[in-house]
């Protein structure tokens, strides 16, 4: 084979193979500021959701109007230093061998606490019963310092209701999406609420509210077991012992009592005694 050739098949594996490799078409996801203490912040996002090749690691950028941080993570989250009491801008893209694709993710975050700019993200219910509901959601994503707690409002067209949930006793399920969730008990079967969430800092809730949404519990499926008493009649009496009362026997038998329903639709009961003198 000519080196011509040999040239020209080098050249298409080449190009084949960069064709293969593309740059991100999405940006990471989820991108997340959470106050740590006064001088560290934790940023954390997912991976492009749409990615033809596969990200070698991630170019974190935060920012003020002072200061500036580069930094290549490999991970999904990285823990920075930052001064109290300032504002910083942070993003976030995933580099391939072909570089980023220009798209980037970014958010706005300060040191300082202050109300949160939206409210707790995704909230589902699960398992739902006539009673009681656990509901899902992800912190928010602007949360302006640490949350303390998250506020669950229930209205049933009658009561407002509200559940203050202290974020220490939360549990997340999973550290990558820092999922929460809490069971709402006590609730009226058959019952039709609307419910929505807030979350707190010690500034307040900035009075953003999630999504209000229809939660229908089933009616309670009680089970009645038919149960029939009937009161006992006495018919017949043993002798007495000598010296006492009449209505003061020993009875042998007894036989249910009759009943039967009069014309105006009441009960009446027949019991007839028979008693032997001695």
């Amino acid at each position: 084979m000519s080196d011509d050739v040999l040239s020209i098949c080098g050249s298409f594996s080449l190009l084949y193979h960069l064709s293969c490799l593309s740059a991100p078409d999405t940006p990471p996801q989820f991108l997340r500021a959470r106050k740590l203490s006064d001088y560290e912040v934790e940023l954390s996002w997912q991976p492009p959701l749409e990615a033809s090749s596969d990200v070698l690691y991630y170019v974190v950028r935060v920012w003020n109007e002072t200061t500036e941080l580069w930094q290549n993570v490999t991970g999904t989250s990285v823990i920075i230093n930052v001064d109290s009491e300032s504002r910083y801008n942070a993003s976030v893209s995933g580099w391939t061998r072909l570089g980023d694709g220009g798209v980037i993710i970014s958010i706005s975050f300060t040191t300082t606490d202050a109300e949160p700019s939206d409210p707790p993200q995704n909230v589902t219910f699960i398992n739902v019963t006539a009673s009681s509901v656990t509901l899902l959601w992800q912190p928010p994503t602007e949360p302006n310092g640490i949350i303390t707690r998250y506020t669950i409002y229930y209205y049933d067209n009658d009561t407002l209701t509200q559940q203050r949930v202290p974020v220490s006793e939360l549990q997340a399920l999973s550290a990558s999406y820092s999922a929460h969730s809490y069971t709402l008990t006590g609730l009226i079967g058959g019952t039709n609420y609307t419910v929505w969430m807030t979350s707190s800092t010690v500034q307040g809730d900035g009075g953003v509210q999630s999504e209000p949404q229809t939660l229908i519990l089933p009616v309670y499926a009680v089970q009645y077991k038919h149960r029939t008493t009937r009161a006992p009649c006495f018919s017949r009496t043993a002798r007495p012992s000598r010296g006492s009362l009449p209505w003061a026997q020993t009875l042998k038998h007894m036989w249910p009592l009759t009943s039967t329903h009069s014309s105006q639709g009441s009960l009446k009961f027949f019991c007839f005694f028979r008693f032997f003198s001695i």
